[in-house]
Order: C-alpha cells, then sequence, then structure tokens
C-alpha cells in the first residue's frame, strides 16, 4: 500500500492527509489529484453548509431542495471548485496548476471551467 501525502490547504493552511481513494484515481497525475483533495477539503471544512447536512437534524435542513448525495456533492463540489479558483488562483498557477487539471475531475460544470479558463488560461 502506498504511504499518503500530507497536503496544506493553502487558504487555511491546514495540514490533512490525502484521501485514499482519489490518491488511487489520480495516482498519474500529482496535479489532479492535489485539486481533487483540495476540493474534498474546501467542501467538508470551508462550506458549513455541507456539514448540516448531515448532522442530528440534517433531514429538517435539507427540506425539500435535497436531491440525493452524488447531485449535492457535485453541486457542492463545483462551487467549492470556483471558490478555490477564486482565492487562490495565483498559488494554482505558480503549482503549474492548468485549466486540463479541472477537466478531469468528476462533473466539473461549464460555469466551473470558464472560470477556470479566465483565472489559469487556456491549456
Amino acid at each position: 500500500m502506498k504511504e499518503l501525502e500530507e497536503i496544506t490547504c493553502p487558504l487555511c493552511h491546514m495540514s490533512f492527509i490525502e484521501n485514499e481513494k482519489l490518491s488511487n484515481v489520480f495516482s498519474d497525475d500529482p496535479k489532479t489529484k492535489y485539486i481533487s483533495n483540495l476540493v474534498k477539503h474546501y467542501r467538508e471544512y470551508h462550506i458549513t453548509s455541507w456539514n448540516k447536512i448531515f448532522k442530528k437534524y440534517g433531514h429538517e435542513y435539507r427540506g425539500t431542495w435535497f436531491k440525493g448525495i452524488e447531485f449535492e456533492k457535485s453541486k457542492y463540489n463545483n462551487r467549492s471548485k470556483r471558490q478555490i479558483i477564486r482565492k487562490v488562483h495565483p498559488v494554482l498557477k505558480e503549482m503549474g496548476i492548468e485549466p486540463i487539471h479541472f477537466e478531469r475531475l468528476k462533473d466539473t460544470d461549464q460555469k466551473t471551467m470558464e472560470l477556470v479558463h479566465r483565472f489559469l488560461g487556456e491549456s
């Protein structure tokens, strides 16, 4: 088993261990692996409404708008990607992150890709 790497969030400077599943999926692409782990961290630690969905009274919070875990995760992941791009695009550029790395992530929507191209340039 491969040892998991430690990643530091460029926003909160919190260190965390990369997700094993993401590490395996993107084992041949360290830049996309970094972005995927950062998106997961951002969704879970920076977007408080994501955590409210799963707390004790989450069913009340979800109400009628919740359309299933995979749908909501995709929506929150795109929101996370856009916020990461807006907030730390200089760091991403310095690391050599390009639009192609976001394209490789699951369910990256057109709105997110337009922002990626605006802040990170063309591949």
